[in-house]
Order: structure tokens, then C-alpha cells, then sequence
């Protein structure tokens, strides 16, 4: 499936038309280039057999407005390694991004923060010891992340979809989708409660990121650090897609990679982890 660039509305007679995609691996619309001009077989949306898998819930799926923020802002959470601290609540013991062609990817291990974690972890409320993700955004606005989150007993395995569109320069509409893996010993019910437990907290964590992106004045050349991540080399790969196609560069598509070290950060936020732990064991 294609995803077409984000452009102004093409005039009446533009010559694009718009197709579903009706492979189950995959969902949702593309627009066609015009006559004459074949996709390239290189945007596709890659397949995931699991959807079609008897051992995969259904998707639970989620839709909301974004209001007074352009769809960059949630592009830019690609280099973002710092936000799983604060919104996800991970530490984030290993963070890389790859950026080629059309895919933009994020690789990302990290521990469960001990201070969020339920103070008598349970069956119905488990606790999170720690996640892998590998996300990727394949053209502007759909991205797969496959994230295991670890627990005590078990790993589960899930799919999200998050992809979005926009209504105009200001605000998008945002939509995610979660699929979770059926392990020996779960029951079906208890995967589909657990897709939607997953969902309602991926949810939370996309409502503290749209409060920082409606409080965030927009900067096209901002001043960074190095654990700030590869923003300008997100941002020109983004823009790829709001050019025609002649004008895409090599600059734009060329492979590059960037690994964080998250060794600082990390014993900063573990400090301020266990004074947090501390101060809710004096209240005892």
C-alpha cells in the first residue's frame, strides 16, 4: 500500500485517484500517482501475517483528534528517546534509529521504571519489568511497532499500528490499533483484556504527548544536544515527502544510523527514581 506524500489538495482535475487495499496483512487507502506512473515497489506497506494468525487478537483500535499541532510533532518522538522516560515510564537501556528510503526505524530496549510499577503487582495488574520495540515508519504517517513487554511469568508479544492523517496545517486526526499474541496458558478472553488493557495505556501515553505538543512552539532549526537524537536528519527524510518526486534527493533517502548512549541519562533518572521511592516509603 502506498503512502502519498503529504501535500496541499491537488487541484480538481489532478489525475490521482484512490485505492483500498484489501490484503489482509495490510489496511487502509493510497493515492495513486498518476497515469503512466507505476508505484515504485519499494512504498509498500509490509505485510503482518500475524493479523491472519488464529493465535493474534482482533484489533482493538482507537481514534482522536489532534488539535493545534501539526502531524510532525508526532514524527519527531522517532529521535525522542527521552519521552520513555517521562510519558512511557521505561528507562531506556538502548535506543537507535535507522533512517532508508521510505522507513524510518526506532530501536528501542528498555527496564520498567520501579516507582509507576502497582505497589502489589497481580494477575489483573501485572508488572512491567521491562519492553522491546522495533518501530518503523513506513512513508509519513503508518507506522508498525512490535513491542514484547516483559513480565515475571511471561512475555507478551503485541502489534501497533499508529498512523495518521491531516485535516490541515494545525491539527490531524490520530488513530493506533493494538493486535496481542495469544500465549500457551492464556485464554482468548484474557489476550482480548489484555489488548485492551495495552491499548488504554498506550492512549494515556499519546494524551501526555499531545499536552507536550499543544504547549511546544514549533522551530525549524532548534538548538540540540547529543542526546537530543538525529532531529535534523529525521526531519530532512521527512520532507521527502512534501516535494514531488523529482525533487526527492539522495540527501533525503541515503541510509543513516545513530545510536544514543544512554548511560547519563540513565543514572540521572535512577537517582530521581529512588528519591521518589524513598519519599512514598517516609509517608508510610
Amino acid at each position: 500500500m502506498q503512502v502519498h506524500p503529504l501535500r496541499p489538495p491537488c487541484p480538481a482535475a489532478c489525475p490521482y485517484r484512490c485505492l483500498a487495499d484489501d490484503d489482509p496483512g495490510r489496511h487502509g487507502l493510497r493515492l495513486e500517482r498518476p497515469a503512466g506512473q507505476p508505484s515504485p515497489a519499494d512504498v509498500t506497506i509490509p505485510r503482518l501475517p500475524q493479523v491472519a494468525a488464529d493465535n493474534w487478537t482482533d484489533w482493538n483500535w482507537t481514534q482522536i483528534t489532534i488539535e493545534g499541532s501539526h502531524c510532525r510533532e508526532i514524527i519527531d518522538n522517532v529521535v525522542d528517546m527521552a519521552h520513555f522516560f517521562y510519558i512511557h515510564y521505561s528507562f531506556p537501556t538502548y535506543f537507535k534509529n535507522v533512517f532508508e528510503g521510505q522507513s524510518a526505524y526506532q530501536y528501542m530496549n528498555g527496564d520498567g521504571r520501579e516507582d509507576v510499577r502497582p505497589a502489589k503487582p497481580s494477575k489483573e495488574n501485572p508488572a512491567v519489568l521491562g519492553t522491546t520495540s522495533v518501530a518503523a515508519y513506513h512513508g509519513p504517517s503508518f507506522m508498525i511497532d512490535e513491542v514484547t513487554y516483559h513480565y515475571e511469568d511471561m512475555d507478551v508479544d503485541t502489534i501497533l499500528i499508529n498512523c495518521h492523517y491531516p485535516i490541515d496545517e494545525n491539527n490531524f486526526v490520530l488513530m493506533y490499533g493494538v493486535i496481542v499474541e495469544q500465549k500457551d496458558g492464556v485464554t482468548k478472553e484474557e489476550a482480548e483484556e489484555m489488548a485492551v488493557k495495552t491499548g488504554k495505556f498506550i492512549k494515556y501515553g499519546f494524551e501526555q504527548d499531545v499536552a507536550i505538543w499543544n504547549n511546544k512552539a514549533p522551530i525549524d532549526n532548534p538548538l540540540l544536544c547529543e542526546e537530543d537524537g538525529p532531529v535534523y536528519q529525521l526531519r530532512r527524510w521527512y520532507q521527502q515527502f512534501y516535494v514531488d518526486v523529482e525533487e526527492v534527493t539522495d540527501e533525503m533517502t541515503d541510509r543513516f544510523e545513530f545510536e544514543i548512549d544512554t548511560t547519563r541519562p540513565n543514572e540521572a533518572w535512577r537517582a530521581e527514581v529512588a528519591e521518589n521511592l524513598a519519599a512514598r516509603a517516609a509517608k508510610r
